[in-house]
């Protein structure tokens, strides 16, 4: 970006906030936007309603062009028969911009260990637990690598430990005397400077820990004949369940521990398949079958490697193709289920769907059962925007497609939100900020306004403990950057329901009490909020109905609709299906009860995709069988 757009935002900010001064709306801002701690100021509720300063001309960042317009996409890249979809063009883009670890940071030493302390810890009597005798390290390509862990606690006893992850190809093995050994094998890959971490666990408190990070550096090959060649391989793809008669698509990326790009092909592939380079990534193969029988599909993929063609590798992908009549579902969709109690039903959808094996069999459900969906991903600030001034829109568009060709309605998810924002966002000047959210809100609105009737303008502002979420954002503006984002999204869209998102509040506490004072404040400032989410990623074990109802009521009697916009519930406590399906049907009855509760979304519907996946939080599970609570839904959205 240009130093003159630069300064035109700067200049654009200073203005504003001498405005702001003067008629005296501006917060307080706290001193950091790493912390999640909240400030204790807040603005007065009689404050003067925001009036927005036209956006700088030129603008602080490059708005999107033709460069950025998305180009037809190829039915052989993904599962989609019934309409059209887009890709973006040219080079994936790399929204990390931040530097890889360097020599300075090698050389300044062993980094100081993060150490966490809940709040019942005494350090006084009970030190943190640590690793001894550890240092740097490093190493050439091709040598073996091998650092020991020594736990040690003041009071004497044996901390646990375990690693946040391993590099390829390592492995962290139990020496049987409370130590524990980093074991990796080196090769050209592995050059450059990688950070390595382990958690030490005090005896007494699980939660008392100690990281500790390692930097390790891996040096190209003084002799590289020295380094042994070793087969190539493919990054490993789990197995899907597909439907007979559906196309199928899967990337295959080649990869090899030398360092080389290995070429791949198919070993007696089935009879319609089709390997096609990648469109952006030309050294990735997508793979596109249509599997006719059912059964269990092995397709077994080779790897040459690019320096000994004769030196191969072999993998396989495994597909377990069913009978379409098997994913039949008995009863009402939940939609029209939903349609016949005054209120709507949906989902989020996965990102680029259309290009996991099982595209077409989720596209099917998806489009069956729910009225309204949300991007679950592809929204994000990092998902459209990863860059300065490049933008990538197909995804989005493509959900677009999908939500018109099955009548669909659209929440625009998230417009602000203090995560998923690309390393140029997070690292920007303080007083560029506002110019930034606001840039962002008014190309995402100004593309998909049209087809989109909820927008989540702002996402979890408030902290646990009930004040303000101590964010990037809330660093710039202090609480005013709420006002400013509603009265950017109003006067892009004048018809939509902007929505403000939130999660934990689904029951009594501070987080609820301070959700409804900001809701008073941003009524008081004639703040245009029509909706409150409610997140509801709840556990198998939640059982506070009546409270929901309860928060439920408090905000309808401030005049604001209520959407349940993230359901799901995680099975916990070796707790049943069943069990599980008891909270569904017992959050949607408190819905129901409630006249202002208009839209009930799930975040997902099968346990494959969620991010809570190990604790089977959805109703359909990972091979798109149904659970008690799908049918539970049906019948609590029905009214039975």
């Amino acid at each position: 970006m240009s130093s003159n757009h630069l300064a035109a935002g700067r200049q654009f900010r200073l203005s504003a906030l001498l405005i702001s001064i003067l008629l005296g709306v501006l917060s307080g801002c706290s001193d950091s936007s790493d912390s999640d701690e909240p400030t204790t100021q807040v603005p007065d509720a009689s404050l003067t309603p925001l009036v927005l300063e036209p956006l700088p001309n030129p603008p602080l960042t490059e708005a999107p062009s033709a460069d950025d317009e998305p180009v037809p996409f190829d039915s052989v890249f993904h599962t989609v028969t019934d309409y059209a979809l887009v890709r973006d063009t040219g080079p994936r883009i790399d929204d990390e911009i931040i530097a890889d670890l360097t020599e300075a940071d090698f050389s300044a030493g062993l980094p100081e260990a993060e150490i966490t302390v809940p709040a019942e810890v005494d350090t006084a009597s009970n030190g943190a637990p640590f690793f001894e005798g550890l240092s740097n390290v490093r190493v050439e390509a091709g040598q073996r690598l091998e650092i020991r862990y020594v736990p040690r606690d003041p009071e004497g006893e044996l901390p646990g430990m375990f690693p946040l992850a391993l590099p390829e190809g390592a492995t962290f093995d139990d020496n049987f005397d409370g130590t524990k050994t980093l074991n990796w094998q080196t090769y050209q890959a592995d050059i450059g400077i990688t950070g390595f971490t382990v958690v030490a666990i005090d005896p007494d408190n699980g939660e008392y820990r100690s990281s500790q990070t390692v930097l390790i550096a891996i040096d190209p090959p003084s002799d590289p004949a020295s380094v042994p060649n070793i087969a190539p391989s493919i990054v490993p793809i789990a197995t899907y369940t597909v439907r007979a008669g559906d196309p199928v698509s899967i990337f295959i990326i080649g990869t090899d521990r030398n360092g080389t790009t290995p070429s791949i092909e198919l070993v007696d592939p089935p009879a319609n398949a089709i390997l096609t380079p990648d469109a952006r990534t030309p050294e990735w193969q997508i793979l596109h079958a249509v599997p006719e029988t059912a059964g269990t599909l092995i397709i077994d993929v080779l790897t040459r490697d690019a320096d000994d063609p004769s030196l191969t590798g072999l993998d396989q992908i495994t597909l377990n193709v069913v009978e379409p009549a098997d994913f039949e579902r008995s009863g009402e969709r939940l939609k029209a289920a939903a349609a016949g109690s005054n209120v709507q039903f949906g989902s989020a959808i996965s990102p680029v769907f259309y290009m996991q094996a099982d595209g077409a069999l989720y596209e099917s459900i998806a489009a069956s059962e729910f009225g309204v969906m949300s991007p679950e991903s592809s929204m994000k600030w990092i998902a459209i925007n990863p860059v300065p001034g490049q933008f990538e829109f197909a995804d989005m568009d493509n959900l677009i497609s999908f939500a018109k060709a099955n009548d669909m309605q659209v929440r625009g998810h998230p417009l602000v939100w203090h995560r998923s924002l690309p390393d140029w966002v997070e690292q920007s000047e303080v007083e560029d900020r506002e110019v930034h959210m606001r840039e962002f809100i008014t190309r995402v609105m100004n593309r998909y306004s049209d087809d989109v009737t909820y927008w989540d303008v702002i996402n979890e502002p408030v902290a646990d403990d009930g004040g303000m979420r101590d964010s990037l954002w809330f660093e710039a503006m202090g609480e005013q950057y709420i006002d400013i984002a509603f009265a950017q999204a109003r006067e892009l869209d004048p018809t939509a329901v902007l929505v403000l998102n939130e999660y934990d509040i689904g029951f009594a506490g501070p987080k609820f009490d301070g959700l409804l004072s900001l809701l008073d404040r941003l009524e008081a400032r004639e703040v245009p909020v029509d909706a409150v989410g409610f997140q509801l990623h709840v556990f198998s074990s939640f059982d506070q109905f009546d409270e929901l109802a309860a928060n439920m009521a408090a905000i309808a009697e401030r005049g604001l609709d209520i959407h349940i916009t993230e359901l799901d519930v995680a099975i916990v406590n070796d707790d049943s299906e069943q069990t599980q399906a008891d909270v569904y049907s017992s959050i949607v009855d408190t819905c129901l009860a409630q006249v202002r509760c208009t839209v009930i979304q799930s975040w997902g519907f099968t346990d494959r995709y969620s991010f809570r996946t190990t604790q089977s939080p959805l109703y359909l599970n990972t091979d798109y069988v149904t659970k008690p609570a799908y049918q539970a839904l049906q019948e609590a959205l029905g009214g039975n």
